[in-house]
């Protein structure tokens, strides 16, 4: 479907039902995760208390975010953000944005002291993003693959 303008696009919490576009969201966003994979790892996230925002087009989800609060002992509850993706043909509309403050907005009300979240260091696009938004690199990410 050819891209809309921001303001004809909606945000919204997901639903139950809006978990299911998972998989075909992921299909683009990491090609290499399995659609299988995607949709059984989703109701263990949503016990946990991960949860999706979502921009829609008409009934189309055209964009995404995964969030949930963690609590840690230095910080106290902090909102951590993943998964943000807009499709190909809706950047550049301010969609990643507006998600971006949706939850921002949620995280204030939720008593959060801080929002979190990580960038590949190769995605330059998706660092300077976060940059314009006010989000400021504090620190590295270590990974140890098991």
């Amino acid at each position: 479907m050819a891209s809309q303008a921001s303001s004809e696009v909606e945000i919204l919490e997901f639903v139950a039902a809006d978990y299911s576009r998972l998989p075909d969201m992921f299909s683009w966003l990491e090609p290499e995760l399995p659609a299988t994979t995607v949709a059984a790892r989703v109701p263990a996230m949503l016990a946990q208390g991960w949860r999706c925002v979502g921009a829609f087009a008409d009934d189309e989800l055209v964009a995404m975010a995964g969030f949930g609060v963690r609590h840690h002992l230095f910080s106290g509850p902090v909102m951590y953000v993943e998964n943000v993706a807009v499709l190909p043909d809706w950047r550049a509309h301010g969609i990643g944005v507006r998600l971006m403050r949706w939850i921002e907005a949620l995280a204030r009300e939720r008593g959060c002291n801080k929002i979190t979240l990580d960038a590949y260091a190769v995605n330059a696009g998706a660092r300077a993003f976060y940059q314009r938004l006010g989000y400021d690199p504090r620190g590295v990410h270590f990974v140890l693959e098991l």
